[in-house]
């Protein structure tokens, strides 16, 4: 439900961006078809761009908001607290009333949909009664609904309700309300309520109502005015008739519309057909739309380097990962390669948000997963690892997959974190191995349980994500060494972007061999966006001259 609501915002802020752009632009000109389609395609464009997707290196300030939102949906969809020794989520008051506010969120947004939807079915319930109420007469191509008693005119599809005397006299009321209906305004009518139902509490949205029943109106006199009759004496039909308020919403009603502007409408001369070139203008303004609900995610560049990465943290180096059957070796976006592997795997995901708590579970499968925190963080991962193996075991039998763990962490989660975090993974699955080879085949325990990681690249939900904007700023304490064929033969510290990309470069093309190794040293403290930017700017311009050559790296943490 909060996935819907965040839609919801998306779609509601393209529309408003619709209606600016119409009041600018159109709202003005007398061009009325092109008006009507502008507004009633822009509904339906708005109602699809949120579901777009890109994905871009860095987040800007417009993205944050959206980003945001998709953080809180993490959190809102997870019970917040600690694990008890059952392995059960225990959530106390505090949190619980945290998790309050978004329930009341939901219930008066979903009370207001019910309310306008209840109010829209039963004015259609009293629309049909008018229709029928009384028998109807084919005319001229049209049902025509005549009442002796003074009655409103309006019309809804191909029928058309009004008085007998007005009809009988071929009143110019009879010819606005074929217009009505040739030109199928009752279907723009029932998309603008759909979208009410769910945009009910944005004004800007009522606001479009407004100005489609307008334009209507417009499109609907000049159709009058087109067939020969006199325009004074059809404005001074609109004075006499412009009484009281207009019937039906979801009607076409001859008064729907502000009678001062129809009649300044009917005598203003008509645009030129190039007033339709602005329309290009809503391309750059999707585009903008499109970008600002993209995700700061990039997708990682792929070369096959020909061996698997080591990793070293905080002094310690983890021994060699591999996994049978490696066709790429995709580059990481943390301390360790991705890996592409022609295996199947069954994936667990521990995501690190901006606050280094810690989300863990089923990959994509988000009502599973639980917080959890460094003191709980080996249990649960025994427990999880355990678990997904009973589940293979139970399912494949013989055929068993490797149970791999993909880490995602925000761009301003801590890399120590990160490290302290990956340090308890491997623990867990020492300790899971163990106890599982006393029950299970050592052979299929070995096969699932070896440590193995998978990371994504980091998502960036701060207002101000952590990473480095200028490139020239040096960056202190971070520490950088370039070994060639066991041969230091390079070094920098606190260097700036602009600094490591030329000498990445320089020593890539003054040394061929293709066993050449990166040695990163960075602060205890240092984010995950600052480290994705360094890497990439390592990678970029390794590969730029190095693009099928060895390249090994190693990372330490300060």
């Amino acid at each position: 439900m909060i996935a819907f609501l965040i839609y919801i915002l998306k779609s509601s802020f393209c529309l408003a961006l619709l209606y600016g752009f119409y009041r600018l632009l159109f709202a003005s000109t007398t061009r009325f078809s092109l008006n009507r389609w502008i507004l009633t395609g822009g509904m339906l464009t708005c109602l699809l761009l949120p579901f777009i997707s890109l994905e871009l290196e860095h987040e800007s300030l417009v993205q944050s908001p959206f980003m945001l939102m998709e953080e809180w949906q993490e959190e809102w969809e997870q019970p917040v607290g600690g694990i008890s020794a059952a392995g059960t989520t225990e959530v106390s008051q505090e949190e619980t009333g945290h998790c309050g506010w978004p329930v009341f969120l939901v219930v008066a947004y979903l009370s207001g949909c019910a309310f306008v939807l209840l109010q829209w079915m039963v004015g259609y319930i009293r629309l049909f009664r008018w229709i029928n109420r009384q028998e109807y007469k084919e005319w001229n191509g049209w049902r025509w609904v005549l009442y002796d008693i003074p009655v409103r005119p309006f019309s809804w599809r191909r029928y058309i309700v009004m008085n007998r005397r007005e009809y009988e006299e071929d009143s110019p009321v009879c010819l606005h309300e074929e217009m009505h209906c040739r030109y199928g305004h009752c279907y723009d009518n029932l998309l603008m309520q759909l979208v009410l139902v769910f945009h009910w509490w944005n004004p800007l949205v009522w606001k479009l109502k407004h100005e489609l029943s307008g334009v209507h109106e417009y499109q609907a006199d000049e159709g009058v005015l087109n067939q020969g009759i006199d325009v004074k004496a059809y404005q001074l039909l609109l004075v006499r008739k412009a009484v009281g308020s207009r019937l039906y919403s979801m009607a076409c009603g001859f008064t729907h519309s502000s009678l001062k502007k129809r009649i300044s409408m009917m005598s203003k001369r008509r645009n030129s057909k190039w007033v339709r070139l602005r329309v290009l203008l809503a391309v750059p303004l999707a585009a903008g739309v499109v970008y600002t609900f993209a995700r700061p995610e990039v997708r990682e560049t792929v070369a096959d380097y020909g061996a698997a990465l080591k990793v070293k943290a905080q002094g310690k180096e983890i021994p060699e990962l591999t996994m049978e059957g490696v066709e790429q070796q995709k580059v990481s976006d943390n301390l360790m390669a991705d890996y592409i592997s022609s295996e199947k795997a069954y994936m667990l995901e521990l995501y690190c948000n901006q606050r280094n708590q810690f989300l863990f579970g089923p990959e994509n499968r988000t009502m599973e997963k639980i917080f959890v925190d460094d003191e709980t963080m080996m249990d649960e991962a025994k427990k999880q690892l355990k678990d997904s193996f009973v589940k293979l075991y139970s399912e494949q039998k013989e055929k068993m997959f490797p149970i791999v763990v993909r880490i995602v962490a925000d761009r301003n989660a801590k890399m120590g974190a990160i490290t302290a975090a990956k340090q308890k993974l491997i623990q867990a699955y020492e300790v899971a191995r163990r106890e599982l080879s006393e029950t299970y085949p050592l052979e299929l325990v070995d096969e699932c349980l070896i440590p193995r990681f998978y990371y994504a690249s980091p998502k960036a939900f701060a207002d101000v994500p952590a990473g480095i904007s200028d490139k020239g700023i040096p960056l202190p304490g971070y520490e950088i060494r370039f070994i060639v064929d066991n041969v230091e033969v390079g070094e920098l510290k606190d260097f700036s972007l602009d600094e490591l990309s030329s000498k990445i470069k320089q020593l890539c093309e003054e040394n061929q061999s293709e066993n050449f190794s990166v040695s990163l040293k960075i602060p205890s403290d240092a984010s995950e966006g600052v480290v994705y930017d360094i890497k990439q700017i390592l990678r970029k311009g390794y590969t730029s001259v190095k693009p099928c050559a060895r390249f090994t790296e190693l990372t330490g943490i300060g």
